[in-house]
């Protein structure tokens, strides 16, 4: 019992060290350091063994636009779990040197310690952004500070914090399982193509809410199905439905159509058409028609039809002209 005693008094002493370090930078040593590398898509999952006194680098990707947090799967040995709280995990901020395996000698600020729970399986959770949807249950721990990346890197470490320990706890390894939390968002990038040389304002609206379009033109949204609308008074409006995956980006291209009136001419090979008495050469493809009365005119042999429209801004008109043969038995 006394033994029991002194060893919880011991660790009591390392944790009040600890909290009063929080904040402060401190050097250490461990035996090893694992590196692991994390990838922005929701199926990345790697797995490192670490040895009591070891630690683990978790390399992040440059671009983490859908990166929330991290998520550690303890899978904690036997040895360990009955000797609870005799091992403790620790999360640090600002390490230094830029952690690698050659090296064992670093500084940092610690952002998180605990000890590892005594049951065979622990899931941590550590958020790298203010804004995050992470949440804790009876399941997993959420770290309850935003461990920011140090050259996008997290360094996590595990120490034995009680003396009396037998050697088979001493020596045990223990799997980890890293992974991303990835936000339940995707991103749109929308490429709006002008007519003209240099793109005029336009208003985009998502699900009927206005969504200021960044510089790269690329917007963070939920998962899901989404209506776009593209409003402008240099511009047809247009209006696009994309859906949304999760961590993924979805590239959207939109061309942008003049106000100008537009005629599409559809005719059998052999069919001579004037416009406004000239001859048209233009067929299967819109081109623009200024605004007012036009006249066309089809010519196939000795068939001649002739129609006219009133071109409206911003409108496009069609004229087909097809040959029909219809029999019918009775």
């Amino acid at each position: 019992m006394k033994k029991i005693y002194c060893a919880k008094k011991i660790l009591f002493s390392l944790f009040l060290s600890a909290g009063m370090i929080l904040l402060n930078a401190e050097s250490f040593r461990v035996g090893k350091v694992h590196e692991v590398s994390v990838a922005q898509t929701v199926d990345s999952e790697v797995i490192a063994k670490l040895g009591i006194n070891e630690a683990l680098a978790i390399i992040l990707p440059p671009e983490q636009t859908f990166i929330e947090g991290l998520e550690l799967k303890f899978e904690i040995p036997e040895a360990v779990a009955s000797w609870m709280d005799s091992v403790a995990c620790s999360v640090y901020a600002n390490i230094s040197p830029t952690p690698k395996a050659s090296q064992i000698d670093y500084s940092g600020t610690r952002a998180y310690v605990r000890t590892l729970p005594g049951k065979l399986s622990w899931v941590l959770q550590i958020p790298i952004k203010k804004e995050n949807s992470i949440k804790s249950d009876n399941y997993t721990t959420k770290v309850d500070t935003i461990v920011t990346p140090s050259k996008n890197i997290v360094f996590m470490r595990l120490q034995p914090v009680m003396k009396g320990v037998p050697e088979e706890t001493l020596n045990s390894i223990i799997p980890i399982t890293v992974k991303p939390i990835l936000a339940n968002k995707g991103q749109l990038s929308l490429n709006l193509v002008s007519p003209e040389e240099n793109l005029s304002p336009c208003t985009v609206f998502i699900d009927d809410k206005i969504a200021p379009l960044p510089a790269d033109k690329k917007l963070l949204l939920d998962t899901g199905v989404h209506n776009i609308s593209i409003i402008s008074e240099s511009y047809r409006n247009e209006v696009r439905t994309v859906r949304i995956d999760r961590a993924k980006t979805t590239e959207l291209t939109v061309e942008m159509k003049s106000l100008e009136p537009t005629l599409l001419i559809t005719a059998p090979e052999g069919t001579e058409v004037l416009l406004d008495d000239v001859k048209c050469t233009i067929f299967g493809k819109e081109f623009v028609i200024t605004e007012g009365e036009h006249k066309i005119k089809f010519s196939f042999g000795d068939y001649e039809i002739t129609r006219s429209i009133n071109a409206i801004k911003g409108k496009t008109y069609t004229a087909n002209f097809s040959l029909d043969l219809q029999i019918q038995e009775e």
